[in-house]
């Protein structure tokens, strides 16, 4: 599968990166995790028919506003989305007038699930400590464990979602040596993490706009999170992986 950062920021775009976004093409599906802003470049990476899914891991903005930006996608498979427990009704509040165009006047049929009524990709979840509910998804795809979990602080569940994943996908809110709190995990934490599950690779998103600043801040983020890891990466927009 070839994965694609479209949004690599956490809380707003600015010229590091925009909001987080990231772009999957499997074998069988396209599959595109949070919807920051950085999914309006979505549209560009979908060349047929196979089914289109997109797992909101929570409802903050920065994870949904570029949703705004939809109806630029025109598709005969429609599109399926997946949230967490409980999130259906608040996510269908939000995409409807006046906040955007309605889900019925779209070009492309949206259809809202959550994660208990999906049942491809092997799919298993996990609640994540943040400051809202928010949810980390396992997948198998093509084989492989794919494993994204944002945002969050230091919990179990990130370390139990994680175990063997072939890659996990998890932030670097905080600089390195950032004296973290509940809601969100500094890059040695997210390194301590694959270590601790097994995870075969790690990469790095999420990067918190006023803090990382520009990319030498994110290059220090690397450093200290080989340091613990070695095979982890912090990719910038556009970037791509292999898996």
């Amino acid at each position: 599968m070839k994965i694609t950062f479209l949004g690599t920021n956490g809380w707003y775009t600015t010229a590091t990166g925009a909001s987080t976004c990231v772009f999957v093409e499997s074998s069988a599906a396209y599959i595109i995790f949070d919807a920051g802003m950085g999914f309006y470049r979505a549209g560009g990476l979908i060349k047929d028919e196979r089914p289109v899914y997109i797992f909101l891991s929570h409802l903050h903005l920065d994870h949904i506003d570029g949703l705004q930006t939809i109806n630029k996608l025109n598709l005969k498979q429609g599109i399926k989305i997946i949230t967490g427990p409980g999130m259906k009704k608040e996510l269908e509040s939000f995409m409807r007038p006046p906040f955007m165009g309605a889900l019925d006047k779209m070009p492309s049929k949206i259809e809202i699930v959550e994660a208990d009524d999906f049942k491809e990709f092997n799919l298993e979840t996990s609640p994540l400590t943040h400051t809202v509910p928010a949810t980390a998804f396992r997948l198998n795809v093509d084989g492989k464990i794919l494993v994204y979990a944002l945002d969050t602080g230091w919990c179990d569940n990130l370390i139990k979602i994680s175990k063997d994943a072939d890659l996990l996908i998890t932030e670097s809110a905080f600089l390195p040596g950032v004296k973290p709190n509940n809601n969100h995990i500094t890059p040695e934490e997210a390194a301590k993490a694959a270590l601790i599950a097994g995870a075969k690779k790690l990469a790095l998103i999420h990067f918190k706009a006023d803090d990382y600043t520009d990319f030498t801040l994110r290059d220090n983020a690397l450093t200290a999170a080989r340091e613990i890891f070695s095979n982890t990466i912090a990719p910038k927009d556009g970037d791509n992986l292999e898996v």
